[in-house]
């Protein structure tokens, strides 16, 4: 699942579908550990994903590619 943080315009963009993706991902956490405290938040997956790439950041930053731009003919 991809979700795109935005520096400039400062807003985070999450797939159409985040929500459903979510209840997924909550769906299995309770099928494996039927521990309500362990469900994800909307607001609370993106933050924890936030904090863990950052604490990791040597393997979870990733530098993305120079733009490419086509020669005119």
């Amino acid at each position: 699942m991809r979700i795109i943080l935005d520096t400039d315009k400062k807003t985070i963009t999450v797939p159409w579908n985040y929500q459903q993706k979510l209840d997924a991902i909550n769906e299995i956490i309770m099928q494996v550990s039927d521990d309500e405290s362990k469900k994800k938040t909307f607001i609370g997956y993106i933050d924890e994903l936030w904090k863990d790439c950052i604490a990791n950041s040597d393997k979870c930053v990733v530098k993305g590619d120079k733009p490419f731009r086509k020669k005119a003919e």
